[in-house]
């Protein structure tokens, strides 16, 4: 039976030391991806290593045809070792165990790449890291390295395309000697397929409606799960943060003060811009934590430190709502640095997948987690969608005298002794002559952020005054806590149920990344007002954030997040000629990250032509049979040690080294004869080819 020639050249040992480079360097980018978005920077470092000495082995043997049983061996001991530490890394708590075997897999099998083939496979496991990245990547970073290891996958294919002296496609064209060549045109196809598939995909993202529906699977971590009981303690993973009364300033932190038992609004203090966490949600919202209830004059604290236990039913799946069966909303949660033992929830949970055994839902719908969540942690939460219109919130009867309004006004009505007669005295005057409660509470909170100013470092507070009193008539200016303490010390003083509550603003979105990129100064506070037949609503007093709190509407397609206002999904038919000038002004800043990656593209294609101009490598139409020849030929230049110059014709390089290689002068008639030659290659030629080579290196 005779054999395929073609399945005997993949067969082949690859010994182009310049492929082996390409695959090389695209392994450490993807390495270099991974370690930007873990940390796992000794990891990298050491898989890098491994990776290097592997590739050095594979070409210095695999390329010689010869290799080392024992490594051979402790390659396949080193990958199971691999494997095994994956499976221990993810009960034992280790950081990323999945990311650093696809690290670690890579550089063990570099040590058996062989052949072409394997070279395909080790870019394919390249990918593999690549992917790793881009699932725990959250910014626009990782695009960096995925456009250089795109670059340099091209660069592998145009580059085998080269070296094999042939194409799928080829043209005659004349080189300036006269001599007729065969010039490659894969390179130019392929780019010119590149740049239409990246101008479709992107396309894609931004037209195609976005899936806001319950996802198959939930994003969560995989992870040993959290088996610590839940306590009424705020667990902070910060050193513990002290009210210094009288201190102007504090040092910059990343973790909020008012994420504890207790707040006391005495401290002074800023909040750095670190990232704390990214969320993947198709809603805008507040992430809610937990909510105070007792003010003493300086400090806010829960009166009720009660919980109610939930275990988990599958995989780490808690139900908070049975039986809720309105409008929905999935959001996710993926952790940056580690976090109170608090989970950040937007509109109001009915479901979450978090990887614990119990979770806790205190007195106020804070959740809590039996210890703090760590960076790396994945969880997701499945929300309803309430919608609060004003019209129904001014009809709602405050004179409701059910048991559940008196449980609910007995601490949300609270007021320490300290509270002063001209702090009634204000909540009064503002809301002298207004008609429903609703219309009271949108007036104070008006009133708070048109009168006053924020300021991150007000004047310290005096010994033994209230705070709400010296925010209001001395000082004039404050923060969050300062704007958010006023408006509920007023609207209980008019005997209006309110109460304090802590966590999170949205963050700022990222349209590419469809990520909202939530840092330590996004950390928040707001009031929330008890509505009869309605529960808790959100407002916000502070300048310079947003006064409705709520969720928003859900986000169906790319326009309706970079302009809320705006909303593809929403448009009649009729209206779409209407709309048309409205969609390209919105379109602007897409427009111009497509039109940078045209440029590039176009730029690539014509760098590629341009090194396709220069070279003047052997090439040949698409025939097994030459490529077999040309293979021989290269085998022969590899033994003798010599090469031969971009510039230099068959026979040129024969005449220079026809002494010390009298073999080259040969067979460079059978080679050009393959290179420029038309007409088919009989097997007959190979065979003598061969022949003459085999009987060149057994001579004595």
């Amino acid at each position: 039976m005779k054999r395929n020639p073609r399945a005997k050249i993949k067969r082949a040992a690859e010994r182009s030391p310049r492929l082996r480079i390409i695959v090389f360097s695209a392994q450490v980018i993807a390495f270099l991806a991974v370690a930007s978005v873990t940390r796992l920077w000794i990891a990298t470092f050491l898989a890098a290593g491994l990776l290097a000495l592997g590739s050095y082995y594979a070409y210095r043997f695999h390329a010689a045809g010869r290799s080392i049983r024992w490594v051979r061996v402790a390659s396949f001991v080193g990958l199971h070792a691999a494997l095994g530490y994956l499976f221990v890394g993810i009960f034992a708590g280790v950081s990323y165990p999945q990311a650093q075997f696809a690290m670690f897999a890579t550089a063990i099998v570099s040590f058996e790449l062989f052949n072409r083939l394997n070279l395909f496979s080790a870019i394919g496991m390249g990918m593999t890291n690549l992917y790793v990245a881009a699932t725990l990547s959250r910014d626009m970073s990782f695009g960096l390295f995925l456009i250089a290891f795109l670059a340099l996958w091209l660069a592998f294919l145009w580059r085998a395309d080269s070296e094999d002296g042939t194409t799928r496609s080829a043209a005659v064209i004349k080189r300036g000697d006269g001599v007729p060549r065969i010039v490659s045109s894969f390179a130019p196809r392929l780019i010119q397929f590149a740049a239409l598939g990246v101008t479709v995909t992107a396309l894609i993202f931004v037209f195609v409606p976005r899936f806001v529906g319950r996802p198959l699977f939930m994003p969560i971590s995989i992870q040993v799960p959290i088996r610590a009981q839940p306590s009424s303690e705020i667990i902070n993973p910060a050193m513990p943060l002290i009210s210094l009364q009288g201190t102007t300033r504090a040092e910059d932190s990343e973790y909020y003060y008012g994420f504890a038992n207790e707040l006391n609004l005495s401290y002074r203090g800023g909040l750095t811009d670190t990232v704390m966490m990214y969320v993947s949600s198709p809603a805008w919202s507040y992430w809610r934590g937990y909510a105070y209830d007792t003010f003493d004059g300086m400090r806010w604290s829960q009166a009720d430190d009660t919980l109610r236990t939930l275990d988990s039913t599958r995989r780490g799946s808690f139900l908070f709502l049975s039986g809720y069966r309105g409008e929905s909303f999935v959001q996710s949660f993926y952790i940056v640095q580690d976090m109170p033992n608090i989970m950040w929830t937007g509109g109001t949970p009915v479901e979450a997948f978090f990887p614990a055994e119990e979770l806790a839902v205190d007195a106020y719908g804070g959740i809590r987690a039996g210890e703090p969540i760590r960076a790396g942690t994945v969880y997701s939460v499945v929300s309803a969608i309430l919608h609060y219109d004003a019209n129904s919130l001014r009809t709602v009867n405050f004179a409701d005298n059910t048991l559940t309004y008196r449980i609910v006004t007995v601490n949300e009505l609270q007021l320490p002794d300290t509270t002063t007669e001209r702090t009634r005295q204000l909540a009064k005057q503002i809301t002298q002559g207004v008609g429903t409660v609703y219309e009271q509470v949108i007036a104070v909170r008006d009133y708070l952020l048109a009168e006053y100013a924020y300021d991150l470092y007000p004047p310290p507070q005096p010994p033994d005054t209230d705070a709400v009193d010296q925010f209001l008539f001395v000082d004039q200016r404050g923060v969050c806590e300062h704007f958010v303490s006023a408006m509920v010390v007023m609207l209980r003083s008019i005997g209006i149920p309110a109460r304090f509550v802590v966590g999170y603003g949205s963050g700022d979105f990222n349209p590419f990344t469809n990520f909202y990129e939530v840092r330590a100064s996004d950390a928040h506070a707001w009031v929330e007002v008890y509505f009869p037949g309605y529960g808790y609503i959100a407002f916000d007093p502070t300048p310079g954030w947003t006064g409705e709190p709520q969720t928003g509407s859900i986000a169906r397609s790319v326009f309706s997040d970079l302009f809320p206002t705006f909303d593809l999904a929403d448009l009649p038919i009729g209206q779409a000629v209407q709309s048309g000038l409205m969609i390209i002004g919105s379109a602007i800043p897409i427009a111009i990250v497509l039109s940078l990656i045209l440029l590039g593209a176009v730029l690539l294609f014509w760098v590629l032509r341009k090194l396709q101009g220069r070279q003047r490598h052997i090439t040949a139409l698409d025939d097994v049979q030459r490529r077999a020849m040309f293979r021989l030929y290269r085998r022969v230049l590899h033994k003798r040690k010599t090469s031969r110059f971009h510039w230099e014709t068959i026979h040129e390089n024969a005449r220079k080294n026809s002494i010390e290689n009298p073999l080259l002068t040969t067979i460079a008639p059978i080679i050009d004869r393959a290179a420029y030659d038309a007409t088919p290659i009989q097997e007959e030629e190979i065979t003598h080819l061969r022949d003459l080579i085999k009987q060149h290196f057994t001579e004595p």
